[in-house]
């Protein structure tokens, strides 16, 4: 591959709240075992632990990258993920590289299930704004 690509730069920030639920959404860190008050013990090094996870300050990056020496043109566009700035396996290859086409087609259902504009739209006011200081 050649090197990233440099635009469009596209930047999502967000918090832990949303952070955490993307990643579970994506099937990262899930425990074989589901974490309850009778197996803390047992559950000592669960994948699951939001303060690895996402620390006082975190980031998920997905670097895109163009191939100009892709053998296909499904193999043009390459995937990288990284949490704290440390490489991520992703489920479907358990690789740290991907193909955009692969990607796309496993996470396909929460893609084409996401109505972004409905979830994510600002409530409507129907009166005057006045300042409050």
């Amino acid at each position: 591959c050649s090197k990233p690509i440099s635009s469009p730069l596209i930047v999502q920030v967000g918090h832990a709240e949303t952070l955490q639920p993307l990643l579970a959404l994506m099937g990262f860190f899930k425990d074989a075992e589901p974490l309850q008050a009778n197996n803390y013990i047992r559950q000592a090094h669960r994948k699951f632990r939001s303060g690895r996870i996402v620390p006082y300050a975190a980031n998920l990056v997905f670097v895109l990258y163009h191939c100009d020496q892709a053998k296909t043109s499904k193999e043009e566009y390459q995937v990288q993920m990284l949490l704290n700035e440390k490489l991520m396996l992703f489920h479907h290859s358990n690789e740290t590289i991907s193909t955009y086409t692969d990607l796309k087609s496993y996470y396909k259902d929460i893609l084409q299930n996401c109505h972004f504009e409905e979830e994510c739209e600002l409530p409507k006011f129907n009166g005057t704004v006045t300042d409050e200081l």
